[in-house]
């Protein structure tokens, strides 16, 4: 009787409900309010995809260090700056998906300019990387290493901040994330809900 009653409590105790109580019951499905909630978590995932992000209001204009080339011009979309380097593994390694999100988000109405900007410490390193890879992105580069960490500080980045470096610009030329560190697939919804209204 003893071992019959305890095989008999063995589900409560392990969190799998007991006879009666009230887990017996089917969970309720969740409703649809609360499916879309879980869903449209768009800012939270900004705070988190962002080190800077502020709103259209309160975000500063985007400023440029002296470039070695043109600087890139504004536009009337958005504008993703990413800031790499020919010794970046992780730079190289998200370029070809920038290159597809940015033909992606312009078919589904979230039009972006990217723009590269190398941080190379010379001219000829990434020439000599241009001409191994031809298929590297165009692009001005830093043209003094010494203006780099004012301008990440001018971001709203630590002086040391490591790259790649993405920034992204609003139609009205405002700063309003800067990310630190690669992108990757899981973070296509986020871009995409800043672009549209983030």
């Amino acid at each position: 009787m003893r071992t019959r009653l305890w095989l008999m409590m063995v589900p409560c105790v392990i969190g799998l409900g007991c006879a009666g109580g009230a887990s017996d019951a089917p969970a309720p499905a969740p409703s649809r309010v609360n499916a879309v909630l879980a869903e449209d978590d768009s800012a939270s995932k900004l705070d988190a995809f962002c080190e800077v992000h502020a709103a259209a209001g309160k975000a500063k204009a985007l400023t440029w260090p002296e470039l070695d080339g043109a600087t890139p011009a504004a536009t009337q979309e958005w504008r993703w700056v990413s800031l790499w380097a020919t010794w970046c593994t992780p730079c190289i390694a998200e370029m070809p998906l920038i290159e597809r999100w940015d033909k992606k988000l312009d078919t589904e109405g979230a039009a972006v300019t990217v723009q590269h900007v190398s941080v190379d410490a010379t001219a000829e390193d990434l020439k000599a990387y241009r001409d191994k890879h031809p298929d590297a992105p165009g692009g001005p580069r830093v043209a003094d290493q010494a203006s780099v960490e004012p301008w990440l500080t001018a971001l709203g980045l630590d002086r040391g901040a490591a790259i790649p470096i993405h920034v992204f610009v609003d139609p009205s030329d405002k700063v309003r994330c800067v990310r630190v560190g690669a992108v990757s697939e899981g973070d296509y919804r986020t871009v995409k809900a800043l672009m549209k209204g983030g």
